[in-house]
């Protein structure tokens, strides 16, 4: 297909893939303790330690977790209940060692008025050493699907379905990905690929060195990326206002119904390429700013206005997995 290219100040042709920096520190991360590369090529003793809690839920109840090294997994029930399972690891050469290290994962869940609070941490009598073993925790949730969730994790992961009313994420080296979630959703991610299918809502993302992907998305989003891409696989029907802002990220927009939106498109120090059919009026063309619009003959149709500094801009029809 044809493609209108415009360039301004650089070209990146190297591609549709992410950068490669989140898997380094993936590999720095398996240096987790003093044992780490030990642990590579010796026998691992693996003690766990688990827990249970249930509350019962009310409307104005919300649930909010502080995960640190923690896999967290929330799902949704048909019971008025908030279920917690808690599973806590610890893995050494040393089974002697594994087994005092586990006591230094701390658990906290309780309710104070219409908060329900659930965290771990890693704790150790002052003067005793650090624990040498890899510790985690395991995090399954389960609440109403209309049950507020707030949730911060630190050197983990998280995974969240069927949310329907609001979700807040706050993260540091934790990839979080979201499958039909709806309501208000507000993520905050720094060193985590954020991944979302099927959202629907009011939706705002601040990803520092993370990579987004989103796909067949509805309602009002508003991105803001630093040093990782955003790539927009498809909007569904319900698609209100796409609002991304880049500084040294790429944005890449897939959808097979480009005609259909509008677009406000500004690339400062970079390039933007979209099919040739779509016809962009230039609003600035100089080497330093490229800013083109296109408006479809709908009366209504979905805003798309995209905003990258020392980025660049893409927008195709079909999926990469497509043009294979």
């Amino acid at each position: 297909m044809p493609f209108q290219v415009l360039r301004a100040g650089k070209s990146n042709l190297s591609g549709l893939c992410f950068r490669p920096f989140l898997i380094l520190l993936a590999i720095a991360g398996l240096g987790f303790s003093g044992n780490g590369l030990m642990a590579q090529t010796t026998n691992l003793h693996v003690i766990t330690k688990r827990l249970e809690k249930t509350f019962k839920y009310r409307d104005t109840y919300e649930v909010n977790i502080e995960g640190e090294k923690a896999d967290v997994s929330i799902e949704t029930w048909n019971k008025d209940e908030i279920s917690l399972s808690v599973e806590f690891v610890a893995k050494h050469p040393d089974k002697a060692t594994a087994e005092a290290d586990i006591e230094a994962i701390k658990y906290i869940a309780e309710r104070v008025r219409n908060k329900i609070y659930v965290r771990n941490y890693i704790s150790v009598p002052e003067g005793d050493p650090k624990p040498a073993s890899n510790l985690s925790a395991r995090y399954v949730v389960k609440v109403p699907e209309n049950c507020p969730v707030y949730l911060k994790n630190y050197f983990g992961t998280a995974n969240v379905i069927n949310l329907a009313k609001r979700f807040r994420y706050q993260g540091e080296f934790s990839p979080v990905g979201l499958e039909n979630v709806q309501g208000s959703i507000d993520l905050s991610s720094r060193f985590g690929d954020v991944s979302g299918k099927r959202l629907d809502g009011n939706v705002t993302i601040n990803a520092r060195r993370s990579n987004v992907t989103l796909e067949e998305i509805k309602g009002r989003y508003s991105i803001e990326a630093s040093y990782g891409d955003v790539r927009i696989l498809s909007a569904a029907a319900g698609l209100l206002d796409l609002n991304i802002t880049g500084t040294k990220s790429d944005i890449f927009l897939f959808d097979s119904r480009l005609l259909d939106y509008g677009y406000t498109l500004t690339a400062q120090h970079g390039s933007i390429y979209f099919p040739s059919n779509l016809k962009m009026e230039f609003l600035k063309n100089t080497d330093e700013i490229k800013k083109v619009e296109f408006q479809p003959r709908a009366e209504y149709y979905p805003n798309v206005t995209i905003s990258v500094t020392f980025g660049d801009i893409y927008l195709e029809k079909e999926k990469p997995d497509q043009r294979r």
